[in-house]
């Protein structure tokens, strides 16, 4: 049995699709959702959704936000999300390079929180796209 989800960011419509899964990163550790689920309003936290659609599995590196599971369809409300075939590995290796510099040089702290987060979003970018090379990704 399969639901509706639908992830959107505040630029534009990211996913959706019926599933048979999707499973989430929280503060409290992943969660997962299948048909029938109760009804649920969650925060999400950075990291990678999982997808399953009959016998294929799709991953998305997401920013923080919201989900809201409900009888029939689940709704993601996210920051950001980035389908596996939308990363650029060599982007993604330039801007892990930058951040590493900006936090080996500066003693600003927001400069140095700023270059963070671009690390944690080029790391996380790098295992899905890892993860399309062996599972293959959304088309």
């Amino acid at each position: 049995m399969q639901f509706l989800l639908e992830i959107y960011t505040p630029e534009r419509k990211a996913f959706a699709q019926d599933v048979d899964l999707v499973s989430v990163p929280t503060s409290k550790g992943r969660i997962g959702v299948l048909a029938r689920h109760i009804p649920l309003f969650t925060s999400i936290v950075e990291g990678e959704v999982k997808i399953v659609s009959g016998n294929e599995e799709y991953y998305l590196a997401i920013g923080g936000g919201f989900m809201e599971v409900m009888k029939d369809k689940v709704i993601i409300l996210v920051s950001r999300a980035i389908r596996a075939d939308e990363l650029n590995e060599e982007e993604i290796r330039k801007a892990e390079q930058a951040a590493k510099e900006i936090l080996a040089k500066s003693k600003e702290s927001q400069e140095r929180a700023d270059a963070q987060a671009v690390l944690r979003r080029a790391i996380l970018d790098m295992k899905v796209l890892r993860r399309k090379r062996q599972v293959g990704s959304i088309n």
